[in-house]
Parts: C-alpha cells; sequence; structure tokens
C-alpha cells in the first residue's frame, strides 16, 4: 500500500506573500514621504525668500542711510545680528567697483582687502551686481555656490535628487541682492547668502526615517507572512488527519474483503 505524502510546509507561499506586502506597503511607505518631503522643501523655501525680502529690505535702508551719512556704525550692528539668524552666512554691503563698505565677516573682508573682486571665485560679481547693472528697484533671489561648502550625497544621488526631488541641488545657498540708492541713482548692491544647509537636513532626516519605517514594515510583513503559512500548514495537517481517519474503516474493510477473495479459492 502508498503511504501518503506528509504535508510540507508552504515556503514558497509564505515567500510570495511576504514580497506582495513588502512590495506594496513599502510603494505606499516611499509614496507619502516623497510627497511629504517635497511639500516641506516647497514651504521651506518659499518661507526663506518671503523672510529674506525682509531682511534685505531693511539692511538696503540701512546701507542707504550708512553711504548718505558716512557712517556704517548702525548698518555693521545690524549686519552682525545677521549670524543669529540660522542659514544666514553673509551679509555684505558693496559698491558698483566692488568695493565693500560693510561685512559680516570682519576676517573675509580683511583677506579680500576691502574689495570682493579679489576673489571672483568665491564672489559672482555679476550676480552680486546684477540690481545694480539694470538698475532696478526690485529685489533678486538666484541660486548660488560657495566654494567653501561641499555639496551633499554622491554624484549619482544627486543626479537622482535633481530628476525626482529638487532641482537645484547643485547649487548650495542662495543670494538675495537689491540695489541701493544715492540721490535716486544706484550706486551699489546689499547682499545676503543664505545656504541650503537646512534642506539637506531635512533630506537626510526623511531619508533616516524612511529605513526605519521600510525595516518596520519588512519585519511585520514577514511576521504575518510566517504566521499565515503557520496557520494553513497547521490546517492542512488537520484536514489530512480527518481525512485519514474518515478512510481508515473505509481501508480496514477494504484490507477485509481482499483476505477473504485470497483465503476462497476461485474455481477454474
Amino acid at each position: 500500500m502508498q503511504k501518503d505524502k506528509p504535508v510540507q510546509f508552504p515556503y514558497i507561499f509564505v515567500i510570495i506573500l511576504f514580497l506582495l506586502l513588502a512590495i506594496m506597503a513599502s510603494s505606499a511607505a516611499i509614496l507619502y514621504k516623497y510627497r511629504q518631503l517635497a511639500s516641506d522643501i516647497d514651504d521651506f523655501t518659499v518661507q526663506v525668500k518671503n523672510i529674506s525680502k525682509t531682511l534685505i529690505a531693511t539692511y538696503a535702508d540701512a546701507a542707504e542711510m550708512a553711504y548718505a551719512t558716512r557712517s556704517t556704525g548702525q548698518l555693521l550692528s545690524l549686519i552682525q545680528e545677521s549670524k543669529n539668524i540660522k542659514g544666514i552666512k553673509e551679509v555684505f554691503f558693496v559698491l558698483d567697483n566692488g568695493t565693500i563698505i560693510a561685512h559680516s565677516d570682519k576676517e573675509k573682508a580683511n583677506e579680500l582687502k576691502g574689495n570682493i573682486a579679489n576673489d571672483e571665485f568665491y564672489y559672482n560679481i555679476d550676480m552680486i551686481l546684477y540690481p545694480h547693472a539694470k538698475q532696478s528697484i526690485e529685489l533678486f533671489i538666484f541660486d548660488y555656490f560657495v566654494p567653501d561648502l561641499p555639496l551633499p550625497f554622491n554624484t549619482m544621488a544627486r543626479k537622482f535628487i535633481q530628476q525626482f526631488l529638487y532641482k537645484d541641488i547643485n547649487t548650495n545657498s542662495w543670494l538675495v541682492t537689491k540695489a541701493v540708492y544715492a540721490k535716486g541713482k544706484s550706486i551699489g548692491t546689499i547682499n545676503c547668502i543664505i545656504v541650503k544647509t537646512p534642506i539637506y537636513d531635512m533630506m537626510m532626516s526623511y531619508y533616516k526615517e524612511l529605513v526605519y519605517v521600510l525595516i518596520i514594515i519588512c519585519g511585520a510583513a514577514l511576521v504575518f507572512s510566517v504566521c499565515t503559512g503557520s496557520i494553513l500548514f497547521i490546517k492542512q495537517k488537520r484536514l489530512l488527519r480527518e481525512v485519514k481517519e474518515f478512510s481508515a474503516p473505509l481501508r480496514e474493510k477494504q484490507q477485509i474483503r481482499s483476505i477473504i477473495k485470497e483465503a476462497i479459492p476461485v474455481k477454474e
């Protein structure tokens, strides 16, 4: 008599169920975090630009007064206070020839020997003096690159971020600039460099949160899949046992009939 095959644990079922659950739940989590991060970056960018407009307008008024009175004390005091504002790297007032009238970093101003033209690699003259060149009263905000601040992430990650999340990832700051006027004519510009470090910190924070969430999702999916597979395995074993118990009397009758047939000689 052929023996019944033992019930095997449904490993393939568990693996397929785990993959389906992990992929679907992870996709939902990634999409949610992506939208949340993109929204937070947009909100932060708008907030920075709004705050910078107020600050630069105040600095411009102080710069015009400083130039008119030939006294930079109030302007320097105001600029020094900018160091307490998160994200602001530098504030400086320069004339149309690059001469520094006031700078938030005295040491850097000394290194430049009083003129930003002495370091054109760091100070983009065209951007800095753009409002003056246009003789515009408008405030301008440019994506700006500061050489002494390293770009975050590797090249491949930045390409991905640039394509799908934040297109200005390859610049590490903003330049906010506005023309300073004296007697109705532009004489130079007041400038503020604001770093994008908070955006990078935001990205890293979301990345760490997402990794943590994905680990939890995969762990939960694995536990659920194994438990489901175990329940299915137990039910299959129970069903097989019930079938055996039900079919046992029938098998006994068949065996008896076989014995009787073998015991009774068959007439030829």
